[in-house]
């Protein structure tokens, strides 16, 4: 990486930063009224974010996984559900930087040009409503048929993050020809026949948008069908998409977990109580529970970011294969564990802040809702624990092999 490189993407971090202390301002609002501050992407577009990930070559800012890693968790101390967006982007942006010839050539222009000039942003849409997850092997509900020149997509889907921000989705589906194919659909997400039904009422994480959307009759060119196989083979996917995925949607909750911490030291170290005639912080009770709080995120933010630094390190070398062979297992751990430890971080800090932590008021409980909702995000902690179990076992086998 050239010094012009390394001097622009520090530049985009420096905003990231920046950028999460204003859009903190309009984070408990957006909470309350469920709704997604649209005005915060055109921010991050102007700040080049959006191009992060983007090869340099392509108008981007040629950025790693290590750099969409900092930039998520920053954005998610101040405002998390642009942060989560911002992750889907990176998603998929990351497949185009470093997973060549996955998406076809064409989309993959359409999709970078219009996400260096006009900041517009993709996301997935995967979930059926009587199918649940894709993560669990279901067929997708939502079909095109082939009509001459082009697809007339049919379909519903939910939990579509970040619906009314989108510029395109990239829709699971099948075909409805003689020897059907699973694989995905490139939506933009203005076509007619899109519409979106507000149906988005959660606990936590309330102004991310994730609204369903229903296709109806939608036209689609032939070429914006990708990356399908026969109904009952292996589906394909980004050999490489398990590491982006699993660690840009921890980063998010971490950066939540982040932003627990940093209201807590600030509450202890001036809340003063009349009785104490000095700072809470001055209890061990207190300095107990931040000290806990310090290692659960410092633990989380080494385990991140070492893994983006070895992601992009063996990409440099040209070496994908080590990445699903030395970071697949890494990246579900950190899921698992980075997750877990914002909980634990954002549940110690309300329970300490006592009747202040549970008013809306206070930041507390909205930081300890949102980082609730992490556990909607597919796969679970119980699926991650079974990979994990497997890879163990399998090391287990080879070793006694190698013996």
């Amino acid at each position: 990486m050239n010094l012009d490189t390394r001097s622009s993407i520090d530049n985009a971090l420096a905003a990231a930063r920046e950028l999460a202390t204003t859009f903190a301002t309009g984070a408990a609002q957006a909470d309350r009224q469920a709704r997604l501050p649209l005005d915060n992407f055109k921010a991050l577009h102007e700040a080049r974010l959006l191009s992060l990930v983007t090869r340099s070559e392509h108008g981007g800012l040629g950025g790693g996984l290590e750099h969409a890693l900092k930039a998520v968790s920053s954005i998610a101390q101040g405002e998390p559900a642009t942060a989560l967006i911002l992750a889907m982007h990176y998603i998929q942006h990351g497949q185009i930087a470093f997973e060549d010839g996955f998406w076809p050539q064409t989309l993959a222009d359409q999709l970078v040009t219009s996400s260096n000039e006009r900041g517009a942003l993709i996301n997935a849409a995967y979930v059926d409503p009587g199918k649940g997850s894709l993560s669990h092997g279901a067929l997708p509900e939502t079909s095109a048929r082939r009509e001459g020149d082009h697809w007339v997509l049919n379909g519903h889907k939910r939990y579509v993050t970040g619906a009314e921000s989108l510029s395109w989705i990239r829709v699971s589906g099948v075909t409805d020809e003689e020897h059907p194919r699973v694989g995905y659909f490139l939506v933009p997400a203005q076509h007619p026949g899109i519409h979106i039904e507000r149906t988005w009422d959660t606990l936590g994480m309330r102004a991310t948008d994730s609204q369903d959307v229903k296709f109806t009759e939608v036209p689609l060119p032939l070429e914006n069908f990708f990356a399908g196989t026969p109904v009952g083979q292996d589906r394909q996917q980004g050999p490489l998409d398990a590491v982006w995925y699993l660690t840009l949607v921890a980063a998010v909750y971490h950066g939540i977990g982040q932003a627990a911490r940093n209201a807590f030291v600030e509450f202890i170290a001036g809340f003063v109580p009349g009785a104490l005639g000095a700072p809470l912080s001055s209890l061990p009770r207190f300095q107990d529970a931040l000290g806990e709080i310090e290692a659960l995120q410092r633990a989380s933010e080494r385990l991140l970011s070492s893994i983006g630094h070895d992601y992009d390190e063996l990409i440099a070398q040209g070496d994908p294969l080590q990445i699903e062979l030395r970071l697949n297992g890494d990246a579900e751990t950190a899921r698992l564990l980075v997750l877990r430890n914002a909980t634990q971080a954002t549940a110690l800090a309300l329970e300490l802040a006592g009747n202040q932590g549970l008013s809306r008021s206070n930041d507390f409980e909205r930081y300890h809702r949102d980082v609730l909702s992490a556990k909607a995000h597919s796969p679970n902690a119980w699926l991650l624990k079974a990979s994990l179990t497997r890879r163990a076992l399998k090391r287990h086998e080879a070793d006694k092999a190698n013996d």
